[in-house]
């Protein structure tokens, strides 16, 4: 009785298992900057995504059929990050795109994606204002939640209120989450007292690390806000600390990287950073998200952006399976539906007419070399997203 027991259920497993994988795949699109100063972002997201696809399909797939990702690495170029969408499209045949972790990219690949009618989701890029500009969807919160988040810590649980800005001209998305601090800090009751610029390919920040010792040392800020990116976090935290700079040092997202420690060094050390999730939480979705993470790639996961690759191409498969179809068309009508979607960066819903969901923010302090939850903030002022340009 046993041994047919037995064989029933793995005839039932395998003809299940058979039955998705004769269908035609749903396709899905993958774009990312794999090599170049992204990469430290971008790896983690796809390696999200490669696990959600992975688990789908071992659950039964979307729609009795099997997510297929086509991944391509556009290497930090425009004109990779063109072709590729164009190539995936047309050639590829895919039913939507994911790709990128930074504003700059999404604003090349999205728009085109949307001349196609193909909609693009993206795991980690946080201008609030991409939807309006590029028709993609966020599954991330916006870069005024996470400045309005650290504004808020420095001025009500720290006490600071004298802040210098550290803005990265070159890069669309520290533009936006400088503005967006500048104006909570403000509604907070702080005060920016100055701002300085600089460009991501810059090695060297001594001119404006003098600059702030001396407003230091004439008691005239408390601390710095700068908007970088994951190649240059950690030497800017290092130049600061060499140079006699010891306010304390407060970043987005971009920081959320290995990179701060692996080159920041001791410098990283009390560097305060706002962030989607933390992966110390001891919540089942996130432990078990770790665990198997870890299992396919070796290693535990890197950052957050792992967690937002993972949840773009669940909440994706969730719009597909809502709208009954992976037709390119009917996908945002999914999209549209999903409320109260709980994922492993957090519950997300899209509210009427909004295609970047409210989450909250994580608020993380390098401890002893390791990123260590602070707090989680849902801000209570949010700036306008209009605000940025």
């Amino acid at each position: 009785m046993k041994k047919w027991f037995v064989l029933g259920f793995v005839v039932l497993f395998l003809s299940v298992a058979f039955s998705v994988y004769a269908q035609e795949p749903i396709k899905i699109g993958v774009v990312m900057g794999l090599t170049g100063p992204w990469a430290s972002i971008d790896t983690p997201a796809t390696n999200g995504a490669k696990l959600a696809a992975e688990e789908i399909n071992k659950a039964g797939g979307v729609l009795g059929r099997p997510i297929e990702l086509k991944i391509v690495d556009t290497k930090a170029d425009e004109g990779e990050t063109v072709a590729a969408v164009i190539r995936l499209i047309e050639n590829e045949k895919v039913s939507a795109l994911v790709g990128y972790c930074d504003t700059h990219w999404v604003n090349i690949a999205a728009p085109l994606a949307r001349e196609y009618g193909v909609t693009f989701v993206t795991p980690g890029a946080t201008h609030p204002r991409i939807p309006e500009r590029t028709g993609a969807w966020l599954a991330c919160f916006g870069d005024n939640a996470q400045a309005a988040a650290i504004a808020e810590y420095a001025v009500k649980d720290l006490g600071l209120k004298k802040g210098a800005i550290w803005v990265d001209t070159a890069v669309d998305f520290s533009v936006a989450v400088c503005a967006y601090f500048a104006d909570a800090l403000k509604h907070y009751g702080g005060e920016v007292v100055y701002e300085d610029y600089f460009e991501t390919n810059w090695t060297d920040f001594s001119s404006m690390v003098a600059r702030l010792k001396e407003y230091q040392d004439k008691g005239e800020v408390d601390f710095v806000y700068v908007g970088a990116i994951p190649s240059n976090c950690g030497l800017i935290a290092k130049q600061l600390r060499e140079g006699g700079v010891t306010v304390p040092m407060f970043g987005e997202d971009g920081f959320d990287t290995p990179l701060l420690v692996e080159t920041g060094g001791e410098a990283a050390e009390g560097v305060v950073f706002a962030t989607h999730m933390s992966l110390e939480d001891q919540t089942p979705i996130i432990q078990n998200f770790k665990n198997a993470y870890q299992a396919m790639f070796g290693t535990l996961p890197e950052n957050a952006f792992a967690a937002l690759g993972y949840d773009a191409i669940k909440v994706l498969a969730k719009a597909i399976e809502l709208a009954g179809s992976d037709d390119p068309k009917k996908i945002p009508e999914g999209l549209a539906q999903i409320k109260g979607f709980e994922g492993v960066s957090g519950t997300i819903s899209y509210e009427a007419g909004s295609q970047v969901p409210n989450k909250s923010v994580a608020v993380i302090e390098v401890k002893g070399g390791k990123f260590t939850t602070v707090k989680q903030i849902a801000p209570e002022y949010m700036p306008d997203p209009k605000l940025a340009k």
